[in-house]
């Protein structure tokens, strides 16, 4: 009966000690998050990381204009200001950034580098514009959605334009109806 008592006390006083020693175990390999740590394993990753060229963007204005609205009667206006942003790579973000314009609305007296590159298509960037905004009404274009629906046609419309120089983000940095 001894016996019978003293394997039921060993059970009870091993049970808690393995517990804790495996919580211990856990705590010191850094809980749940462990596991991600040590199976953290990349396949197919090239080895020089400077391999991948890193994404730059760069912004160039198109301009401040007034249009007329496509609403009835022909009395409405809009005054706007839209900056396309566009995606680059390092190499040529260095390029165009290099005499320290950089395409970031530096307000010096030089010519921004990113619209001497699009000079060639600029003609059809801007009646591209033209064309898009005179194509809406004042409907459309008060509310948020409206202005959000706008840029999403200007970048698309844009797009082909720019060639190269794939467009991230519309802005519309003036924006009036009268």
């Amino acid at each position: 009966m001894v016996k019978r008592l003293l394997r039921k006390r060993v059970l009870f006083l091993a049970i808690p000690v393995v517990l804790v020693l495996a919580g211990g175990g856990f705590f010191l390999l850094g809980g749940a998050g462990a596991a991600p740590f040590v199976l953290n394993i990349v396949i197919n990753q090239p080895a020089n990381d400077a391999s991948q060229a890193k994404e730059q963007h760069l912004t160039v204005s198109l301009g401040e204009r007034v249009v007329n609205l496509a609403d009835p009667g022909g009395y409405r206006y809009l005054k706007v200001e839209v900056v396309v942003e566009v995606a680059v790579d390092q190499k040529t973000y260095e390029r165009l950034t290099a005499g320290g314009g950089g395409g970031h609305g530096s307000g010096g007296s030089g010519t921004d580098p990113l619209r001497a590159e699009l000079d060639h298509s600029w003609p059809k960037i801007q009646d591209t514009l033209t064309l898009v905004l005179t194509s809406k009404t004042v409907d459309e274009l008060s509310t948020s959605e409206g202005k959000e629906r706008l840029k999403a046609e200007l970048a698309e419309k844009l797009q082909p334009a720019f060639g190269e120089y794939q467009i991230t983000e519309v802005y519309l940095t003036q924006f009036v109806i009268q």
